[in-house]
């Protein structure tokens, strides 16, 4: 399922530059989105960019490959607070360090009303004081990652089917040649049913039309890929979410050790 990261550096500079591979990938697409057009990238999709430690690993991966990062979003995907991922994009934590036993030690603060926003676009959500959500993780990345480019993949996903079983084949396709995904698809837990269901055959599909795989690098270590850490904050963070809660809601809404 993944590409050691030196070997995808490797590889997607080689495939770029088949034209006949680039031919066939842009027939089966049918677009290609215009972040990948002009030249290879390091990518890491997600609704929203936020600066998260996935990011923050991100960041440091790709200055070893030479690839300009970006992260295209799609922003019209609702917001839902059956859903964990999402649910921490509007409960920020944020690591303090450990304690003397080396535990984990964070803070949390509610960002978003939960019951006036759940199953609404991510483009449509305001935060607690008012500011635009997406803008407001926009700014906190922008002032920790600015080598980090955004774009809004919406509308392309849109056009190629809007549901993942129907996008993530195309999406796939993108990184035979065109870029480098990085991304865990975890097979246990709460995402393992979306691997077994959606990401599995649609990498199998791919690989069966174009006799390659995609080049995808594992964001994390494998054998950490299911701690909650990944989704958290730098601790330096929390001073700029209290100034914006307050005096609007209790900044700090839980103390403590996962």
């Amino acid at each position: 399922m993944y590409v050691p990261l030196q070997e995808a550096r490797k590889m997607v500079r080689e495939r770029r530059r088949d034209p006949a591979l680039r031919r066939q990938v842009a027939d089966y697409v049918g677009e290609i989105p215009e972040f990948l057009r002009d030249r290879p990238r390091a990518v890491l999709a997600r609704p929203v960019a936020t600066p998260n430690f996935d990011f923050i690993r991100f960041s440091q991966a790709v200055r070893t490959i030479g690839l300009d990062p970006v992260c295209p979003e799609y922003t019209g995907d609702k917001f839902c607070t059956m859903n964990r991922d999402k649910i921490l994009l509007g409960v920020m934590t944020f690591f303090q360090g450990r304690s003397e036993a080396g535990e984990e030690i964070s803070t949390s603060c509610r960002i978003v009303d939960f019951m006036k926003f759940d199953g609404k676009p991510f483009a449509a959500i305001d935060t607690l004081w008012g500011e635009d959500f997406l803008g407001f993780h926009h700014r906190l990345l922008r002032t920790l990652l600015p080598e980090i480019e955004i774009t809004d993949n919406t509308e392309w996903l849109t056009a190629m089917g809007c549901k993942p079983a129907l996008f993530w084949p195309k999406l796939f396709a993108l990184f035979l040649c065109g870029g480098v995904l990085f991304e865990n698809f975890h097979v246990e837990g709460h995402e393992a049913e979306f691997t077994r269901e959606i990401i599995r055959p649609a990498m199998d599909e791919v690989k069966e039309r174009f006799g390659l795989d995609p080049l995808v690098v594992p964001l994390v270590p494998v054998e950490e890929e299911r701690k909650p850490f990944w989704s958290w904050y730098p601790g330096q963070l929390e001073e700029e979410v209290t100034r914006c809660l307050t005096p609007n809601a209790p900044a700090v809404i839980s103390q403590g050790r996962p």
